[in-house]
């Protein structure tokens, strides 16, 4: 029985690798990831400690998948800092995270001194369950103390407006929809259903989201490492549906009646990460996922 996509588990992988390095080299930590691993991927996990295997995995993980592991890795980083920035300079105190899947993020950002904000996780029951049958697995030493409340929702059977209770929609509400991974395998028509149920929220509200570059869809060549990456993901039954093209991403939000405020491609939200290791060397694919942020007008 599949709880999650392998994808989710991947990308917990990912985050378990960055936090098993040093603390002053690793870009977050993130101690719960490595409880939604199979065993094999623990292993991997604790071999990445050791000097040896630090640089193998991620060199192993690049060499199947050009691109994958930094720029999931650097993606992360990027998402915690522009949810820093609302909830500090826009007082966002409601954080929605749709399609969280087995990302940690409520406890990664509370650990970093983040008070006073409610979260709320979206996704499949059957996914909310695993997760927090898993998370009983934190000593109480180690479990933060976080509002976080559970919404169940199967994006590609229901509706939002149907499930998701408009009491998180009062105007009043300074809020930050955090949409991460699951806008790259929907359909176009349930891409628009969720834009447009953004529509709901007030004034000021702001949507973190990933997409792909539709051309890499039409010419996977035209793409470092994008060949690989489809191979992959037809072997796990989850190929992305749609994608975007980037510079009409302003032009597609403003009929939802947004403004995009960010825009770039894993080349340049990566610089976090190859700033900080190897000499600065330049890094390669995935250029093709891109990030942005929008704002209600």
């Amino acid at each position: 029985m599949r709880y999650a996509s392998r994808s989710a588990v991947i990308y917990a992988f990912f985050r378990a690798v960055e936090s098993s390095r040093p603390p002053n080299d690793r870009l977050f930590y993130d101690p719960h990831a490595k409880l939604f691993l199979t065993p094999i991927l623990k292993m991997w996990v604790w071999l990445a400690r050791f000097p040896l295997f630090r640089w193998f995995v991620p060199w192993y993980v690049d060499l199947r998948w050009p691109g994958s592991i930094t720029s999931v890795v650097a993606r992360t980083r990027m998402i915690d800092l522009m949810a820093l920035e609302a909830i500090e300079k826009h007082k966002v105190y409601q954080v929605i995270i749709l399609g969280a899947g087995y990302e940690t993020r409520a406890y990664r950002l509370t650990q970093m001194g983040v008070k006073g904000v409610q979260f709320v996780e979206v996704d499949r029951r059957m996914t909310q369950e695993r997760k927090k049958d898993l998370l009983l697995n934190i000593p109480a030493s180690d479990k933060p103390d976080i509002p976080l409340d559970y919404i169940a929702l199967n994006f590609r059977e229901e509706s939002p407006e149907e499930v998701i209770p408009q009491l998180l929609q009062q105007k009043h509400y300074k809020t930050l929809i955090i949409w991460e991974g699951a806008v790259n395998n929907l359909t176009a028509s349930i891409g628009n259903t969720m834009f447009r149920y953004f529509q709901n929220y007030p004034s000021g509200t702001r949507i973190i989201f990933n997409f792909v570059d539709a051309r890499m869809k039409e010419n996977p060549r035209s793409f470092y490492g994008a060949t690989s990456v489809m191979r992959m993901l037809k072997q796990m039954n989850e190929e992305w549906d749609t994608g975007l093209v980037p510079e009409s991403l302003g032009e597609f939000l403003d009929k939802y009646n947004m403004r995009l405020l960010y825009n770039e491609n894993a080349t340049v939200y990566r610089r976090l990460y190859t700033g900080k290791r190897n000499g600065g060397r330049k890094m390669r694919g995935y250029e093709f996922l891109r990030l942005a942020m929008a704002e209600l007008k």
